[in-house]
């Protein structure tokens, strides 16, 4: 049973983290190794590759927004929603979103390992846990300032962003990259069985 949540802000976003676990449990429960695991091109990614990179991105985000909680109680940055966010943490997510046309490479540290060698259980399994962990470190969050606790990308460290929109900016991106496997599942020569 999830406990109450006094940020509206926050149990939007467990809401939304629970959802794409749904969605992943979804897509990936029919499909056969082979389908999990074929690729529409060599330069596109697999359905594995697409949850596997958002299982080595999410982790590190996911580390580092755990240390910025955990600082954020011990020194007692609280703060009462709503929260105003500046200008890159307001307008980042919206540029994670499936519905943006913006491209992007992932950057090396992101990047999933090769498709043959990753193993549908595992992959899925990880993705749900890591859903999971992330739901749990939302709830640690609840009266914390979303805004004033910052958190810089363990890819690009110029790039800071406040608490609430790290969470917002992963559940964008994850969004972004589970409608990327949806795709490779209906691709012409998406394997039968």
């Amino acid at each position: 049973m999830a406990i109450a949540l006094k940020n509206r802000e926050l149990e939007d976003y467990r809401n939304d983290f629970s959802i794409l676990k749904e969605q992943a449990s979804q897509l990936s429960a029919d499909l056969s190794g082979e389908q999990f695991t074929w690729k529409p091109t060599q330069k596109k990614w697999s359905v594995a590759e697409c949850l596997d990179h958002l299982n080595v991105g999410g982790r590190l985000v996911l580390d580092a927004l755990q240390k910025a909680i955990e600082s954020g109680h011990r020194d007692g940055i609280v703060g009462e929603p709503p929260f105003t966010y500046g200008f890159v943490s307001r307008n980042f997510p919206k540029i994670m979103m499936p519905s943006t046309r913006l491209k992007m490479k992932s950057v090396r540290l992101y990047l999933p390992a090769p498709a043959a060698e990753l193993n549908k259980e595992s992959v899925v399994t990880t993705f749900l846990q890591l859903q999971d962990d992330y739901i749990e470190q939302i709830q640690r969050s609840d009266g914390l300032d979303l805004r004033r606790i910052r958190v810089s990308s363990p890819a690009i460290r110029m790039l800071r962003l406040s608490l609430g929109a790290w969470f917002a900016v992963t559940i964008a991106h994850e969004q972004r990259h589970l409608e990327q496997a949806r795709r490779v599942a209906k691709s012409p020569g998406f394997p039968a069985s």
